[in-house]
Parts: structure tokens; C-alpha cells; sequence
């Protein structure tokens, strides 16, 4: 669950910043951190699943 929530404030960073691919206008940096933000959620969410079936 930490790892969505880190994904999430993440995203919510380049947001508030203004620099983020959801914004528009997005620069390279804007895709590493979008793609970073992702990254934790998808980490985490695969994590949560897995350990659900167990």
C-alpha cells in the first residue's frame, strides 16, 4: 500500500508544479516522473493482488 500512495504523491507533485504529462506541454523530465509515479502504483497494486490470493 506504500507503494501507491508514493506513486500517487508522486503525480500529485508534478500536479501542484505544474509540470506533469496530464497538464500538457509535458518535457522529458515530466515523463520520468509520470512514468515513476506509475511505476510505484502498478508496484503496489500488483503487490496487493498477490498477496490478496494468498
Amino acid at each position: 500500500m506504500k507503494d501507491i500512495i508514493w506513486g500517487v504523491i508522486i503525480i500529485a507533485i508534478g500536479l501542484f508544479n505544474g509540470s506533469s504529462v496530464l497538464t500538457g506541454n509535458p518535457t522529458t523530465l515530466d515523463f520520468v516522473f509520470d512514468g515513476l509515479g506509475l511505476f510505484f502504483i502498478g508496484r503496489g497494486a500488483l503487490r496487493l493482488f498477490k498477496g490478496s490470493k494468498s
